[in-house]
């Protein structure tokens, strides 16, 4: 499992390589970019449809950068799919996730990440 080495304000850094697009990290270390948004920027509204592709991935647990000042927030759509599926989800600004994440990844959970790199 990856773990993330560093964030500043639009980027993040795993494994040694800088990204500068908000990314999906999934349990078994495999890293996408997030769809939709800014280039940079990114989307503020979390979607249903990231929530799912993370837990079918096989995440226990899922941990939401939501940005250095933790304005991305998630939709309507996915807090009632969260809620349904009874699902463990960290919503936290991103420089608290990212050590939640890591700390979850070194205990040996099944986590995966959104983790939103701007505002």
């Amino acid at each position: 499992m990856v773990k993330v080495d560093n964030l500043s304000f639009g980027a993040i850094t795993i494994g040694g390589r800088k990204y500068r697009r908000d990314l999906l990290l999934f349990p078994d270390g495999t890293l996408k970019r997030r769809k939709g948004g800014f280039w940079i920027f990114g989307s503020h509204n979390i979607k249903r449809e990231e929530v799912e592709e993370l837990t079918s991935a096989g995440a226990e647990e899922i941990v939401v950068g939501t940005g250095t000042n933790g304005r991305a927030r998630l939709s309507d759509e996915a807090k009632s799919y969260v809620e349904q599926a009874k699902l463990q989800i960290n919503t936290l600004p991103s420089h608290d996730a990212i050590p939640e994440f890591n700390r979850l990844v070194d205990a040996g959970k099944k986590v995966a990440a959104l983790i939103h790199i701007t505002c």
